[in-house]
Formats: structure tokens, C-alpha cells, sequence
């Protein structure tokens, strides 16, 4: 059995980027632990309840939506931002608790280059940095949500858990209301399962999640 540290920026960044693969390293037997480190409260708020309201809103989202994915933990660090040094510094110093603490085999993050959006690459660099610091042997990947991989190390496939990993996105219900996650990545990873590679003879997979070695 692997300890396995799934890391976001955001509450729902795990379920869109690798649900799938976070369901099927459940179902065989490993360790995971979800760490949130944002607690979403800039995110847009379709029903105007303001910035506290949409934080706690989040936090049960994340619960329920981990839950539906059978991680029974979830670290919230519950930073407003990843916009300035003092969140950079105390999310690190988070962190780096935490990986002392579970001390994890592998490790999922975001991209810190790939990834358009700030505060995920922020949370990549930051995952990056900490486990340099910490002088950790587990094997860091990045998985894509904001920012379209041009290529990858591996290809999971996620066939049997896309049911899961879409239920899983529309428990974070604030944030398809406004934009439907759901929708686009079942097509985005429908597209990896049918279009893996040029030259192969068949689809490796209805369905799958790809990630990039970061160390």
C-alpha cells in the first residue's frame, strides 16, 4: 500500500484534473490524502453570498466530493489566496508539515509552468519547492486542468471510474452552476483516451487522465 498526496489549489482542482485516477488508487488498496490549499472563497458565486459564505460552501463541496471518491481525509489549509509572499510562505510551511507528517510514496500536484492559471501554477511550485526542502524520495506528478498538456508521461485509464470522477466535479455544485467542469472534462478526457498517439493501432482507453513527471 502507497501514501498518496494529492495537492490543489482550489477545492474542486483534484476532481477535474485526476478524479479518476484519485477513485481507482482507492479501489486498490493505497493511502490518500487531499490537501486544498485555498479555501475557494474568490471562485465565482452565482448566488451572491459573499466571500465567507462561498468559503464554507466550498469546504463542504470538497468534503462531499472527496467522499464520493472514497478519500476519507482532506487537509484544508484555508488560505484566502496564493496572490502574495506571506500565502506562498504559509502554505509551504503547511505543507511541509504535512508531508513530514503522512510522508507520502507519490505525489499530485499542478503544474508549475503548464498550468494557465495563477494560483495552480503557484501550488506547483510550491509542492516542488517543499519536497526539495524536505529532502523527500516520493515521485512527483503534475496533473492538467488549466492548461492543456502538449505532451505526458502517463496515461491512466479511467474507464470505469469517469462515472465517479463526474459525480465526484458536480458535487462542487456553486462552481458548475457557473461553469460546467463536468461537461468539459469528460470530453477532454474522452479526447485522451481516443487520441493517445499518432501511431497507435487502438485507443488505449474510452476514457483517461494524463500526468508529467515533475521529479
Amino acid at each position: 500500500m502507497k501514501r498518496i498526496l494529492l495537492i490543489s489549489a482550489h477545492p474542486d482542482d483534484m476532481e477535474i484534473g485526476m478524479g479518476g485516477t484519485a477513485a481507482k488508487l482507492v479501489r486498490s488498496g493505497h493511502s490518500l490524502l487531499s490537501v486544498v490549499m485555498t479555501d475557494g472563497r474568490r471562485s465565482p458565486d452565482p448566488d451572491l453570498m459573499g466571500p465567507d459564505a462561498m468559503a464554507r460552501l466550498r469546504k463542504e463541496e470538497g468534503e462531499k466530493a472527496c467522499g464520493v471518491l472514497g478519500i476519507e481525509e482532506t487537509n484544508f489549509f484555508g488560505l484566502e489566496s496564493l496572490a502574495n509572499e506571506d500565502a506562498l510562505q504559509r502554505s509551504a510551511e503547511k505543507l511541509e508539515e504535512v508531508i513530514m507528517q503522512f510522508q507520502p510514496d507519490e505525489v499530485y500536484t499542478l503544474h508549475p509552468e503548464l498550468d494557465r492559471h495563477a494560483s495552480h501554477r503557484a501550488a506547483g511550485r510550491v509542492t516542488v519547492d517543499v519536497m526539495q526542502k524536505a529532502n523527500s524520495k516520493a515521485h512527483v506528478r503534475a496533473y492538467e486542468v488549466w492548461g492543456l498538456f502538449p505532451h505526458w508521461d502517463c496515461l491512466e485509464d479511467i474507464s470505469e471510474y469517469i462515472e465517479t470522477k463526474l459525480a465526484a466535479v458536480r458535487e462542487h455544485r456553486s462552481q458548475i452552476a457557473a461553469i460546467r467542469y463536468d461537461e468539459g472534462v469528460a470530453g477532454l478526457n474522452r479526447w485522451r483516451g481516443v487520441f493517445a498517439d499518432p501511431h497507435q493501432e487502438k485507443s488505449p482507453a474510452r476514457y483517461a487522465e494524463v500526468f508529467i513527471n515533475l521529479r
